[in-house]
């Protein structure tokens, strides 16, 4: 169900931008965010738009459509007009999802404009409990004959769905894909076993590997984290070449004139640049990029064609 909730109201004294004559929005801005309320993608958009209002002079209304693995979103915002009352937070899958429907729903780059690159998160290779207590006992497991095991994840064509495709190529796994429709949902049956195994966000793993419900088995980043230490990377246990993370951008629909993409690229990076907001999600384990529209449009770039590998070699398909 759709939800929208009333994030800030616009601030009082303009901003330099907007006292020099730069766009501001004509009406509240409508933040559409493609995933349920609750999980660390929404956590960030909510930061965001928070603190974006004041400088836009306007109200930012965050809106959250999930649906088809972030497609539903996409496709609603591709067709609003671009005059930047309309913005989208995308993730990983925004590139995937153009490889992995046929026909091609979308052009990233062809049908949207980049904004910023605001977040980073690791991912975390976690089981339950009852499956190993550390990796090598994983993969004894996951690489035996018969039945082989199951692994959740918070929906098709995500980037931890294909983290998971991805390892299952490099490291020979036996194991069947079982997609839920958010992350929350996911949790519910790796908590009580009803999947074996998973990667996801640090943040939304963090509480279930701290009270034991939950055993991490590697982290896929370029050094340990300090908040899980003594988990190692995946390169230490032998895959560095493992594509798994997370990462949150803004987009807008294509078209938009440059003082519109200027002043609503500005709002976001200054926003999440504030020292609260960093100290917030670093203390769930989101990493703040504030990178600006070159960085965001390398990664889409990046990505699409790192996923597109995967799909073909995995032969995955959107069903």
């Amino acid at each position: 169900m759709r939800r929208r909730s009333l994030l800030a109201l616009p601030g009082l004294i303009a901003t330099p931008a907007l006292a020099q004559g730069g766009w501001r929005p004509a009406s509240p801005v409508r933040y559409v965010v493609p995933f349920p309320p609750g999980s660390s993608f929404d956590t960030v958009g909510r930061a965001v738009a928070e603190g974006a209002a004041s400088l836009l002079g306007q109200n930012v209304v965050v809106e959250n459509r999930p649906g088809a693995g972030t497609l539903v979103a996409v496709q609603a915002v591709k067709a609003m007009p671009a005059d930047g009352q309309t913005v989208l937070m995308v993730a990983n899958s925004f590139t995937v999802n153009q490889t992995l429907h046929q026909p091609r729903p979308y052009d990233a780059e062809a049908d949207f404009e980049p904004l910023a690159l605001l977040v980073y998160t690791p991912h975390v290779l976690v089981c339950h409990p009852s499956v190993a207590s550390d990796f090598a006992g994983f993969l004894a497991k996951a690489r035996a004959p018969g039945r082989g095991l199951s692994f959740g994840t918070n929906g098709q064509g995500t980037s931890q769905h294909m983290g998971l495709e991805h390892l299952k190529i490099l490291a020979g796994l036996n194991a069947e894909h079982v997609p839920y429709r958010g992350v929350a949902s996911m949790l519910v049956d790796l908590l009580a076993g009803r999947v074996d195994y998973s990667i996801g966000n640090l943040p939304d793993v963090l509480p279930g590997l701290r009270d034991g419900r939950l055993v991490a088995l590697g982290i896929v980043n370029a050094t340990r984290h300090a908040m899980l230490p003594e988990v190692p990377t995946c390169a230490e246990l032998g895959f560095p070449q493992l594509l798994s993370d997370t990462w949150y951008g803004v987009v807008m629909p294509k078209g938009a004139a440059p003082v519109v993409r200027e002043a609503l690229s500005n709002a976001f990076l200054t926003s999440i640049r504030r020292p609260e907001t960093q100290a917030r999600l670093g203390a769930i384990g989101i990493d703040v990029l504030a990178q600006g529209p070159d960085a965001l449009r390398d990664r889409i770039r990046s990505d699409t064609a790192t996923y597109a590998q995967i799909v073909r070699t995995a032969n995955l398909t959107a069903g």
